[in-house]
């Protein structure tokens, strides 16, 4: 049994204007490595396990268990009761174009890996969403959590690679001039195993197809 870990940092953004967001210019100390700006008010991390070296001699890989930690909460400036954030972990066997906007788009109208999404179950070893948000005891600064859900497959998997993202969308109107999420881990366990050679074959030319384009259910 193996434990891999992938770092995400928190992400620090500033109000620029009515509905769009920007990384913030002089940020919080650690954030915003690796994170992007796709459209004014959705944000994306990406970076992948490499599995290359647990795929050697033709084995397997097979996901025992998989969570996300993290640092902290996070943390609003100025918000108002109302004020919220959607935050989404996914693990994937396919990478995803996250500028092509419609998959990302996607993840939060009907979820990775479920109908009408751009991915399948089988491409989503896993996706957790949280909805954090203020109230009238919480305003200004601390939101607090106020809805969890997760899915995925934890299908095994022949490919080298499995695909690592945190999202964060605000909330459509929020009034925060300063947002800071928390940094977050995804953790794996794995463990390999060797199958028959036929259907370690074909697993493996599945992976290759799921690498080569999605497939939607």
């Amino acid at each position: 049994m193996k434990t891999l870990a992938k770092y995400h940092s928190s992400l620090d953004i500033t109000q620029t204007g009515p509905n769009n967001y920007d990384l913030t210019a002089v940020a919080q100390v650690g954030a915003n490595n690796g994170w992007e700006k796709i459209v004014g008010q959705i944000f994306v991390s990406e970076c992948y396990f490499d599995l290359a070296g647990l795929a050697i001699n033709d084995k397997t890989i097979y996901p025992a268990g998989i969570t996300v930690q993290r640092g902290n909460v996070p943390t609003f400036n100025n918000a108002i009761p109302g004020d919220n954030i959607l935050v989404l972990d996914v693990i994937t066997s396919i990478p995803i174009d996250v500028n092509a906007g419609q998959t990302i788009l996607d993840w939060f109208n009907v979820g990775p890996g479920f109908p009408g999404s751009t991915l399948n179950f089988e491409h989503v070893l896993y996706y957790r969403g949280r909805r954090w948000t203020t109230d009238l005891d919480t305003n200004n600064q601390f939101p607090m959590k106020a809805d969890e859900w997760q899915a995925g497959s934890m299908e095994p998997t022949a490919s080298d690679r499995l695909y690592s993202y945190r999202v964060v969308l605000v909330g459509l109107n929020a009034t925060a001039t300063r947002i800071i999420t928390t940094n977050a881990r995804h953790v794996m366990q794995v463990d390999t195993k060797e199958e028959p050679e036929y259907e370690y074959l074909m697993r493996l030319k599945r992976s290759y197809e799921l690498q080569q384009q999605p497939d939607v259910d």
